[in-house]
C-alpha cells in the first residue's frame, strides 16, 4: 500500500514543431515503489511555461492521490489560489464519493502568489455538441455579459482518440480545424498520455484532465472554457464536470469556467442548426471503428440524432443515411447522467411534437435496466462485433 505521492517536474524539451513538458510521479510505501511519467506536447505557437510550474501536474494527479489515499509532495511551484481551490474540491469529492476518495495533504516546495492577466480565452474542443455550442456562442457574442474573448480551440490527442490512432486523430483534427476556422478561432492540437497512464474513472476525471491541458497554456490565455455536460435542472454528483467543481480547478493566473449549463443538449443543438459547417462536422462518437466520424449506431450517436430531431433537423450532414429506429431496441444506458439525457429527450419530444412517433421507444430505453456488459461491449464497437461472431450471432 502506498503512503505518499511525490511529483517531480522535468525540464521542458523541444520536439518537432513544438515542445514537451512532463513530470514524474513517484508512489512510495513500505518496501514498494511505483513510478509514472506524465507528459503534454504543445505546438510552437503556444508560449512555454517555466519548468517549475506545477499547476498542471497537481490538476492531473490530485484525484488519483485521493483514490490511493496518499499525501502529495510537489517539488516545484503551485499557484496559491489553486492550492486553496483543490483543498475545497477535495471535500466535495470525499463527501460525494466517500468510498472512493479520501482527503489528502498537499505540500509544495514553493507557493506562487504572482498574478498575471491575459485577456484571451480558450475552449476545450472535441468537436462534440457541448464544445461546439460553447465555441459558437462565445465567438458570435451570444452570451451577453458572460461572453468571453475566445481566441483558440484546443483539440486533444490522447483522450477520446488513443495516442496509437494517429490517422484517426489526423482526420478528426482536420474536421476540428475546419469547424473552428469557420468562426475565426485558431485550432491548437495538444497530445498527452495522462488518460492512458493513470488508472482512474474517466467519468470522474475528465474535467481535471482538461484543466491540466488548458492551464499549460496560461502564457497565451487566462481563461479556459469547459463545456457543460448537464443542464442546471439535471445536475449529477459525483460527475467529472459540474458548475460547482469546475471553477475550483482555477488558479489566480488561469480561470476555468463551466460553460453552457443553462441549456439542455437539445437546446444547444437548436442554436447550432444555424451553423451548417458546425453541424456537418459534428463528431460525437467514441466507440465506432473510425474515430474521426460518427458510427450512427452507438448510444451517443442515437441520442444526438434524437436531440437533432427534436430541434427540427432530420438528416444532418454529420450522419450517414436515415435514423434506423430499430436501434432503439438495443440501446442500453450505462449511468444516471446518460439516463438523464434521455429523460430530457422525452420531455423535448412532448414539448415540440418532433419525433412523437418515437416517444414510446424512447421511454422503453429510459426504463430498460442497465447491464454491465453494455459498458464493456457498446453497440457499434469492435469488441461487441467480435463477441457476437464468436457466439454465432452475426448475421
Amino acid at each position: 500500500m502506498f503512503k505518499k505521492l511525490e511529483i517531480f517536474p522535468e525540464k521542458i524539451i523541444d520536439i518537432n514543431d513544438g515542445w514537451k513538458r512532463s513530470c514524474t510521479l513517484v508512489f512510495t510505501g513500505d518496501q514498494i515503489r511505483k513510478q509514472e511519467t506524465l507528459w503534454w506536447e504543445y505546438p510552437n505557437g503556444v508560449l512555454k511555461l517555466s519548468s517549475n510550474d506545477c499547476d498542471s501536474y497537481l490538476l492531473a494527479s490530485f484525484l488519483i492521490a485521493m483514490k490511493e489515499g496518499v499525501d502529495i509532495y510537489i517539488h516545484g511551484s503551485v499557484s496559491s489560489e489553486l492550492l486553496e481551490n483543490i483543498t475545497e474540491l477535495q471535500k466535495i469529492w470525499a463527501k460525494c464519493a466517500p468510498n472512493i476518495y479520501k482527503e489528502v495533504a498537499i505540500e509544495v516546495d514553493e507557493i506562487n502568489h504572482n498574478h498575471k492577466k491575459i485577456d484571451k480565452a480558450i475552449v476545450a474542443f472535441s468537436g462534440g455538441v457541448d464544445a461546439q455550442f460553447s465555441a459558437y456562442r462565445h465567438s458570435k457574442h451570444l452570451a451577453s455579459y458572460a461572453t468571453q474573448p475566445l481566441c483558440y480551440g484546443v483539440f486533444i490527442h490522447g483522450f477520446d482518440i488513443r495516442l496509437s490512432d494517429k490517422e484517426g486523430f489526423k482526420l478528426a483534427a482536420k474536421k476540428s480545424k475546419i469547424t473552428l476556422n469557420d468562426i475565426n478561432l485558431e485550432s491548437i492540437e495538444v497530445r498527452t498520455n495522462i488518460r492512458e497512464v493513470l488508472s482512474i474513472n474517466w467519468e470522474h476525471y475528465f474535467a481535471a484532465a482538461l484543466a491540466s491541458v488548458l492551464s499549460g497554456m496560461n502564457e497565451i490565455a487566462g481563461i479556459g472554457l469547459i463545456a457543460s455536460s448537464e443542464p442546471y435542472d439535471a445536475l449529477i454528483l459525483p460527475w467529472g464536470s459540474h458548475p460547482m467543481t469546475d471553477p475550483l480547478l482555477s488558479s489566480q493566473n488561469f480561470r476555468i469556467i463551466h460553460d453552457g449549463a443553462g441549456y439542455s443538449r437539445s437546446e444547444k443543438l437548436k442554436l447550432l442548426t444555424d451553423w451548417k459547417v458546425g453541424l456537418d462536422n459534428l463528431r460525437v462518437c467514441w466507440v465506432g471503428n473510425l474515430t474521426y466520424k460518427n458510427c450512427g449506431m452507438c448510444e451517443k450517436c442515437v441520442r444526438t440524432r434524437l436531440n437533432l430531431l427534436t430541434a427540427g433537423v432530420n438528416n444532418p450532414g454529420c450522419f450517414e443515411g436515415n435514423l434506423d429506429t430499430n436501434i432503439l431496441k438495443k440501446v442500453i444506458l450505462t449511468n444516471d447522467a446518460v439516463r438523464g439525457e434521455w429523460i430530457l429527450i422525452a420531455k423535448e419530444i412532448l414539448k415540440t411534437g418532433n419525433g412523437i412517433e418515437l416517444l414510446q421507444d424512447v421511454k422503453k430505453v429510459i426504463n430498460r435496466p442497465s447491464v454491465k456488459w453494455s459498458k464493456l461491449l457498446p453497440v457499434g464497437s469492435i469488441r461487441r462485433e467480435w463477441v457476437k461472431k464468436i457466439l454465432g450471432k452475426n448475421k
